[in-house]
């Protein structure tokens, strides 16, 4: 999936991107906006990112289970190696504290991440508290990728193309 970010002046360029684009089959579902006033871009009906693309909470949870695994596998191997409790103990041991330090792992990256900032955005969050407002549009194959340049180039020059990920992932 690629994403662009365009950044615009004003609230009625948004609304116009947003109608144009939804006309040339983009839908909805496939752009949200960053703006100086969320409850703004809400009463003009636009999709404002979740809590979940705002922040880092997938990546950091991600990464904290990855982490977690390889801890609680490492773990579970020396208590496998080591007989702490004068019980021999097999590959459960190792499955079990990989599960639990995995999980524990993402729940702390969780708590990580939605403290701060998606990392995908912040080159641009300095332009949205100057009062430009950022969007984003989602596009999953080469025809959506015309449409969107087109509609983009053809009717709102007034957008600035601000980036591009050829792989958007939250996780990565």
């Amino acid at each position: 999936m690629k994403r662009f970010y365009f950044l615009t002046q004003s609230l009625p360029s948004v609304t116009g991107i947003n109608h144009d684009l939804a006309a040339a089959g983009i839908g909805s579902n496939r752009m949200s906006v960053i703006g100086p006033d969320t409850a703004e871009l809400e009463r003009a009906q636009l999709q404002v990112p979740s809590l979940w693309s705002q922040t880092d909470i997938v990546y950091a949870g991600f990464w904290g289970g990855v982490i977690g695994v390889v801890i609680g596998a490492l773990v579970g191997f020396m208590l496998m190696a080591a007989d702490p409790f004068g019980l021999p103990l097999n590959a459960w041991a190792v499955w079990i504290t990989a599960a639990f330090s995995g999980a524990h792992g993402a729940w702390m990256g969780g708590l990580v991440g939605i403290s701060r900032r998606n990392h995908h955005l912040l080159r641009y969050l300095a332009e949205v508290e100057q009062g430009r407002y950022l969007v984003m549009v989602d596009a999953d194959d080469d025809d959506q990728v015309r449409r969107v340049t087109r509609v983009m180039n053809e009717k709102h020059r007034e957008a600035r193309q601000a980036g591009m990920e050829e792989n958007y992932s939250p996780i990565l």
